[in-house]
């Protein structure tokens, strides 16, 4: 129990290190101070302070995507499949727009992480749900019949660049809404006749 709060002290520390100053001026001995700790208990939990920005992201990751995904999937039977999307996509991206900690830590993570780290990150947190959910639409005929695979990779570069731009613009609440727009349109290609308003 000592050993769990210790981990979480450690990292509720460093993401407040890391929003404030950036992981390159962030130390460890900053993040054991900080959570009252000492360096070894830190490197106890974690390898290196590339590990700890790992989790910290994963956290802020899992949290946006497990709203987008309960507002899809909680109550499906009040809303059509495509009124589903479009909310998904509205809360996903102003999730960026709401959320200054989740735009700063994404502002620094291709800089920490690299590619493959990030595309790791989103292996497992997101995209097995937008294969699962693309999957079912196109069985069910709400979305024409396009190769997945394919079809997740462009679509996710999509919301990729989309976030990446709303934390980079100077009035994140516009440019949510002029990604938002750009997507919508792009989704309309992947409706079928029978599902286009």
């Amino acid at each position: 129990m000592y050993a769990e709060l210790t981990r979480a002290a450690v990292l509720e520390a460093a993401k407040t290190l890391f929003i404030a100053g950036g992981f390159e001026a962030t130390s460890i001995d900053d993040i054991a101070r900080l959570a009252q700790s000492s360096k070894g208990a830190v490197y106890h939990h974690f390898r290196d302070k590339r590990d700890i920005f790992t989790e910290v992201y994963r956290a802020s990751q899992h949290a946006i995507v497990a709203k987008v995904i309960d507002s899809m999937t909680n109550q499906p039977g009040q809303q059509e499949p495509w009124e589903r999307v479009e909310a998904g996509t509205h809360l996903f991206l102003r999730s960026y727009v709401d959320d200054n900690d989740a735009r700063a830590l994404l502002a620094q993570v291709m800089g920490v992480l690299g590619w493959d780290g990030v595309r790791a990150l989103d292996e497992e947190i997101a995209l097995p749900f937008l294969r699962a959910t693309l999957q079912d639409f196109v069985t069910k005929g709400y979305a024409r019949a396009v190769p997945i695979d394919a079809t997740v990779e462009i679509f996710f570069s999509v919301f990729c660049n989309a976030i990446l731009y709303i934390a980079a613009a100077a009035d994140p609440d516009t440019a949510s809404q002029e990604v938002e727009k750009v997507i919508a349109i792009a989704l309309e290609g992947l409706k079928t006749a029978a599902t286009r308003v």
